[in-house]
């Protein structure tokens, strides 16, 4: 039976974090367990485009900044790594975020996985037969997630799984994005690529967790709870669950659970220190409903009505960095002579939306579509 530890936290003073983190390590067996003296340890974060921490989008720079000193006390070697959803934009991304000055601070290797290289790694996959891993992810020791609770627009939920999308630098997470546009389809590429991988642990940062139209665009919310486990699809499980989500409706736990990468059931979970009930909250959902039909579906929907649900983006808000249009896997946004989201090749990725910096990319569900929504129960 896997085991998934939960740990209150009300802030990120650094006392709070590194007691509650090494309370949650401790009732899995001690940062010991998992890294030995001289092991090259690196530590995956979420950078998404470089939000300042408050925005709760990103992995807060005091959970980087105890778990690399931990490591160091575990005599390990600390490495803290990601890549940007927007090709060009990681290293830019974890400065502003505070990741980078986290891990300065802490003493560890700070890698930016757009510089690093990549191998070629032939999987057997659902959608992807073969992906460009960072070769940090490969050449370490142990590779500990470290994600944030969050909701997202596309998969409900993000966690210590799909943290793990971003060991796809450049421009290959548009791509993948380009051919599984779906919930399906794109649940399915997350848990290909996590099968590439052998993490040995995962650290979920719950303190402030963000609710309604994550990844990015949602609001902050106080979540209180540091999690932890040596299997990121049981840490799903439970951290989708304490959300207020059912953990079978998340597809990246679901699909990793039956390939067997993973144990995502409640019941076969041992839980320690808090239980779910004493921590379960309500985080709003995200009302975009583009990801709740089968491809064939969506594209007969957005076909007939171009309204249903809709990506749009304010001029008066843009800035015209140019992120998103760099970012489309459509090739669907340009800005001659205005921003604008061709309808017609627009894939309802919500790519834009995540990247935007500036929250000028709007999303919005149509009357009719806000019908659809109520008839199915849906609860934003």
């Amino acid at each position: 039976m896997t085991e998934v530890s939960i740990v209150k936290c009300n802030n990120y003073e650094h006392k709070n974090v590194r007691n509650a983190i090494k309370e949650s390590l401790d009732l899995l067996g001690g940062i010991e367990k998992f890294v030995k003296p001289d092991d090259k340890v690196l530590l995956k974060v979420n950078a998404i485009i470089g939000f300042q921490p408050e925005r709760a989008a990103t992995t807060h720079p005091a959970i980087i900044l105890v778990m690399a000193g931990l490591v160091k006390e575990a005599g390990g070697i600390p490495i803290v790594g990601d890549s940007s959803g927007a090709f060009g934009f990681t290293g830019q991304s974890l400065e502003m975020c505070g990741i980078a000055k986290a891990a300065k601070e802490a003493g560890a290797e700070l890698v930016n996985f757009e510089s690093t290289g990549t191998y070629s790694v032939n999987i057997d996959g659902k959608i992807l037969k073969n992906i460009n891993i960072a070769k940090p992810v490969m050449d370490c020791d142990v590779l500990i997630s470290l994600p944030k609770m969050k909701t997202h627009q596309l998969t409900k939920y993000t966690g210590a799984v799909k943290n793990f999308y971003g060991v796809i630098p450049g421009t290959g997470k548009a791509k993948i994005h380009q051919f599984a546009p779906s919930e399906l389809s794109f649940s399915h590429a997350v848990v290909d690529i996590y099968s590439a991988l052998k993490p040995k642990l995962a650290v979920m940062d719950g303190i402030v967790g963000m609710e309604g139209e994550g990844a990015t665009n949602g609001t902050p919310i106080s979540s209180n709870v540091v999690m932890s486990s040596a299997d990121c699809v049981s840490l799903d499980a439970v951290a989708s669950e304490v959300m207020g989500f059912f953990h079978k409706d998340i597809l990246t736990t679901l699909f990793a659970h039956e390939r067997n990468l993973g144990v995502g059931e409640i019941n076969d979970i041992r839980i320690l220190g808090e239980q779910i009930k004493d921590v379960k909250m309500e985080f709003k959902k995200s009302k975009y409903i583009a990801y709740k039909f089968p491809e064939f579906v969506r594209k007969s929907i957005f076909r007939f009505s171009e309204n249903f649900s809709r990506v749009n983006i304010s001029e008066k808000e843009c800035k015209k960095c140019s992120i998103c249009a760099r970012s489309c896997p459509a090739s669907a946004i340009s800005f001659s002579p205005k921003p604008f989201i061709d309808q017609d090749k627009c894939i309802k990725c919500y790519c834009c939306h995540e990247l935007c910096p500036n929250s000028a990319v709007k999303l919005r569900t149509s009357f009719i579509g806000g019908l659809i929504l109520k008839s199915m129960n849906y609860k934003s």
